[in-house]
């Protein structure tokens, strides 16, 4: 079994990449989707985020308001470290676990990890996919989910460089053109990765 980790920018359309995956039969998981997962249904990482940010970060609804939680954190490395420590080990523990559950046959499998480089995880996968676009569309991205411009700007700041990301990876998708495009680049990824 091949283990692809994808990887790349904030706003880049990574789970675009991965949903591209899945539809062409590759067992895809994505760390934010069990990283959203736990801040709801883990009580240890809930409790532990309640007491390292404060009452603030519950809504109204009594969930983790992500939006309250991502202001705090992006603009503060020590708190962006601090909120990673309490929920990337309990996030890498569940992909773990979902990777020992596929299939003894599975070729290949894919998880998508925004954060692959930046928390030192590269090593533990056979090949890196990076998924890269222009400053000024993740920015667009960013600002149409609510964000300010600044906002978006820290946001892209806080993660390590995607010129550096995407020359240390074995695979670069640049998003900068029609989603037919982007499903291209994977598909040629995929022929790759197979041996085709």
């Amino acid at each position: 079994m091949i283990k692809i980790a994808v990887t790349g920018g904030i706003a880049c359309v990574k789970s675009l990449v991965g949903s591209f995956m899945s539809q062409a039969g590759i067992p895809v998981c994505e760390a934010d989707e069990i990283g959203h997962r736990i801040l709801e249904e883990n009580e240890s990482v809930r409790s532990g985020v309640v007491r390292q940010f404060g009452a603030e970060v519950i809504g109204s609804d009594g969930r983790i308001d992500r939006a309250v939680l991502g202001r705090l954190v992006f603009g503060d490395s020590g708190k962006r470290e601090a909120l990673n420590a309490l929920t990337h080990p309990v996030i890498m523990k569940q992909i773990a676990d979902w990777l020992g559950s596929q299939p003894a046959s599975t070729v290949l499998v894919a998880v998508v990890i925004p954060l692959l480089y930046e928390i030192g995880a590269d090593r533990d996968w056979d090949k890196v996919v990076c998924v890269g676009a222009p400053e000024a569309e993740q920015l667009h991205r960013l600002t149409d989910r609510g964000l300010t411009l600044e906002e978006a700007r820290a946001r892209i700041a806080s993660q390590m460089s995607l010129a550096k990301k995407m020359e240390r990876a074995d695979f670069t998708i640049y998003n900068c053109g029609s989603k037919a495009l982007l499903e291209e680049q994977t598909k040629q990824v995929m022929r790759s990765l197979r041996g085709e």
